[in-house]
């Protein structure tokens, strides 16, 4: 077990090693991610909900306008990414090549920050391989090429961790400064993705393994982070939430979530269940007398979480007779009901049939939930419905007109006359399945982090239990999803790997 003991002062030729060591993992990064960064641009985003909602989130903060809280999205992305929007905006046809370049650079912090930490906690080798590992990980490279909140949140969590390690061996006073930025770095992160704010409790919990600390420094820590993370977390809801909705309720989507879920958990969706179901059937089948859409100009809506028609119009919505209903429910997007009820009002009621839906079988739900857990940890190749692979594949892309050294203009779902780096594309794509399948490592990596019963393996373990519980309980096992805790599975596996290179070179 590695302990307080292994945190030391380095030799010189230690240090030698640490910078051929730096040298080596900078020379890495810069390639690793400048193939990434002229291979695939940012693109359009006009077919993802979701980041298509981001953008427009980005630019109304950009234009003054702080109050963006709705009951859909989350926002934290949004306020930090609209002064780099303002300063990228200036620079016109090249303002996504600027956005994307910046955000690669933050997300290349990452390796460096897990380098550090690890070569303080461990060894300069250990933390090397880890490093690596983080940086080629083909799952987590991705999201910067996409203006989505999991680059970001995966940045913060490490950063945190870092600053963690980083005041390990520091006087009192100087922890508590460096765990007051590491919560406001976790505060930026729950509200980036609210569901992922429970994660910065197992992080608080983690010092209260610090052994070498009084127990009221530790409780202290525990508190900081507590009252830090969480007061940014109160601050949004009561300075920017509730003055844009007028309700405290973050999510009016949650019942939708789980509903969508059903399948994957291996129930059946049925007016039968119960009266809401029931209810919910009837519903469906009433025709709405408007164009209903999610995209564009419905994303102020979400700020609004009563019925978005006027009461005459719901009246007339509710009064029409229900048409003919079977037993069996499809799974869809209820939108109408979302128009008409009220999406706090559509979500109480899918929320409902939900919980009719699982009620006559909690056992079987709570197998579900583990085999989700672990259908999560190796990140299944086998799985169909979710690719892991977001970006472009070469088959995904219809290739137009071809330019100089491999360049070639794109149109795709993402893609709409972007110039992409085609052999890139392909060579990312081969690689991807190869690579990530260093994922099906993480069930042992995981216990052999809690077996070393080391405080900062054991958090990193804890938070990504937690994270990928808190998803297979409450949505499907989607990747995006998960993509905000990839660096932590590179993190176990690579410390297990180094581990396992330690046992073997010791015995030889």
């Amino acid at each position: 077990m590695r302990s307080a003991r292994l945190v030391m002062s380095e030799s010189p030729a230690s240090t030698f090693l640490n910078r051929r060591h730096l040298r080596l993992l900078l020379l890495v990064t810069a390639l690793v991610q400048g193939l990434m960064f002229i291979s695939y641009p940012l693109g359009t985003g006009l077919h993802d909900d979701n980041e298509s909602a981001q953008n427009f989130l980005i630019s109304e903060v950009a234009s003054g306008n702080l109050l963006i809280g709705n009951v859909r999205y989350n926002t934290g992305y949004a306020f930090v990414m609209a002064p780099l929007r303002l300063l990228t905006d200036t620079l016109d046809r090249l303002a996504d090549r600027a956005l994307l370049l910046l955000q690669t650079i933050a997300y290349s912090a990452l390796p460096f920050l897990v380098y550090d930490m690890l070569r303080r906690r461990f060894n300069a080798r250990l933390a090397l391989i880890t490093a690596l590992l983080v940086l080629v990980d083909p799952f987590g490279l991705q999201w910067v090429h996409f203006q989505l909140p999991g680059w970001l949140i995966a940045l913060a969590a490490v950063a945190a961790l870092w600053l963690a390690q980083l005041a390990w061996d520091r006087a009192p006073r100087q922890q508590i400064k460096l765990i007051a930025l590491a919560a406001i770095g976790l505060g930026l992160m729950s509200v980036a993705r609210l569901n992922f704010a429970p994660l910065v409790a197992i992080f608080g919990c983690g010092f209260l393994l610090w052994r070498h600390v009084a127990l009221r420094q530790r409780i202290t820590l525990f508190a900081t982070v507590g009252l830090i993370s969480g007061g940014i977390l109160g601050g949004y809801i009561v300075l920017i939430h509730l003055p844009s909705t007028g309700t405290t309720t973050l999510s009016c989507t949650t019942g939708a979530t789980l509903v969508a879920s059903l399948p994957e958990k291996g129930f059946e969706l049925r007016a039968s269940n119960g009266p809401h179901a029931r209810r919910y059937a009837q519903l469906l089948t009433l025709p709405p007398a408007r164009s209903i859409t999610f995209f564009g100009g419905s994303y102020a809506l979400w700020r609004n979480p009563g019925p978005w028609v006027s009461a005459a119009e719901r009246e007339a919505f509710l009064a029409q007779p229900f048409g003919e209903t079977e037993d069996a429910i499809d799974i869809v997007f209820p939108g109408a009901l979302y128009w008409y009820l009220g999406p706090c009002a559509a979500d109480a009621l899918l929320t409902d049939v939900y919980r009719e839906a699982i009620g006559r079988d909690p056992a079987k739900l709570l197998l579900a939930i583990g085999e989700g857990v672990v259908y999560a940890l190796i990140q299944h190749p086998g799985q169909a419905t979710f690719p892991l692979q977001y970006l472009d594949s070469p088959d995904q892309v219809n290739w137009q007109e071809e330019g100089p050294l491999g360049f070639a203009a794109a149109d795709s779902a993402r893609y709409n006359g972007h110039r992409l780096w085609r052999p890139g594309v392909q060579l990312y794509s081969a690689l991807f399945p190869v690579l990530n399948l260093l994922k099906l490592l993480t069930p042992l990596a995981l216990i052999a982090a809690l077996w070393r019963r080391d405080w900062l393996l054991a958090t990193i373990a804890g938070m990504l239990l937690l994270g990928l519980l808190l998803i297979a309980t409450f949505a499907s096992i989607e990747p995006r999803y998960y993509a905000s805790l990839s660096p932590l599975y590179m993190i176990l596996i690579g410390c297990f790997l180094g581990q396992v290179y330690e046992r073997i070179r010791d015995r030889r």
